[in-house]
């Protein structure tokens, strides 16, 4: 598989769609990569027949037109940016069909897709604008969701980790960023409370403290084998692990605010008819109540992280070297492991 490159951005003419395009200049400045805006328009042939589109132009200059409203759009946009941002290459590309598969269409061969949070259409007053979940679904390539917050945005990447390929594939994507920022890595894991009865029965059972333990050395684990991975051929940033007895969801929201997280990194996991299943119910609700920016990127192809010994990760120390340390959790005061390079 060729290597991604380029950053695309979704565009149609909302303030969230500014913020948006500003946000993917910052990521192709970061990547030095070239950014291209993407602006999807009714297909001519597929509007309905009414008084109230009797001034559009003609179906065979709608694209025309759309582009130059496009073009202009993004010349303004840029006016109030740095020096910095206005040199990243851009260019305006429209394309005739609904929102969510051109974007996905047009971030095929992309480092990351940038999306506003908000923007104009029918679900124009949902969480992720018109786009909706479907791009989330949709898109081959990370896609950065833009949630503007008001706190200056200095700690590390937090990226939640859960064991799987999906996780695996969020924290090297976190890795590369979170260098790319110039900070850490800050790897969250949420323990979910476990049932406590059974019909109306009590169920005895460990508690969700000496669930969170015994789960603790296998993130560990987890972690330092992805980071290890990932250093083959790639700088690594600093990377802590946390791991906390609460709702996974709430684990990384509340990690990202209490960090002051320039962005939030979550895996798309699960499939079924809803789209929230689709992209994986941590991520979206990441997506509906994280304080920062939120990445969810698609399961790769990467190596497997997850190859515990037997003993349940008895080994971690012996397999991973010195890369795992102990620091500590912010809400427990409890040891955590710290991966450094």
């Amino acid at each position: 598989m060729s290597a991604r490159s380029g950053v695309v951005v979704g565009l149609d003419g909302s303030p969230a769609a500014a913020l948006a395009f500003a946000v993917a200049l910052e990521e192709g400045a970061r990547r030095g990569e070239p950014v291209t805006a993407v602006t999807a328009f009714p297909a001519p042939g597929t509007w309905a027949d009414g008084g109230d589109i009797a001034d559009l132009p003609e179906p065979d200059r709608m694209t025309d037109v759309v582009a130059d409203q496009a073009r202009r759009f993004a010349e303004e946009a840029v006016l109030p940016l740095s020096a910095a941002l206005r040199e990243v290459p851009y260019e305006v590309r429209v394309h005739p069909g609904s929102s969510a598969p051109v974007l996905a269409d047009a971030a095929r061969d992309a480092s990351v897709l940038v999306v506003g949070h908000r923007g104009r259409g029918p679900l124009g007053s949902a969480v992720l604008g018109s786009t909706g979940l479907r791009v989330l679904a949709l898109a081959p390539c990370p896609v950065l969701v833009v949630r503007p917050r008001e706190d200056p945005a200095d700690g590390p990447v937090v990226v939640g980790v859960d064991r799987s390929d999906g996780s695996a594939a969020a924290l090297r994507h976190a890795l590369g960023d979170a260098v790319r920022r110039g900070v850490g890595v800050l790897a969250v894991t949420g323990v979910a409370p476990p049932p406590t009865t059974v019909g109306f029965r009590p169920l005895p059972g460990p508690t969700l403290e000496a669930v969170r333990e015994a789960l603790r050395p296998r993130v560990e684990h987890f972690v330092a084998r992805v980071v290890d991975d990932y250093a083959a051929g790639h700088a690594i940033p600093h990377v802590d692990v946390v791991v906390r007895a609460e709702d996974p969801t709430m684990a990384v929201v509340d990690v990202a605010e209490q960090v002051r997280a320039p962005v939030l990194v979550v895996g798309r996991t699960g499939h079924g008819a809803l789209a929230r299943w689709l992209i994986g119910s941590v991520a979206h609700g990441a997506v509906l109540r994280a304080p920062c920016p939120v990445v969810v990127v698609p399961p790769d192809r990467g190596p497997v992280a997850e190859e515990e010994d037997d003993d349940g990760g008895e080994q971690t120390q012996d397999t991973v070297g010195d890369r795992v340390g102990r620091g500590t959790d912010e809400r427990s005061g409890r040891p955590v492991a710290t991966a450094s390079p």
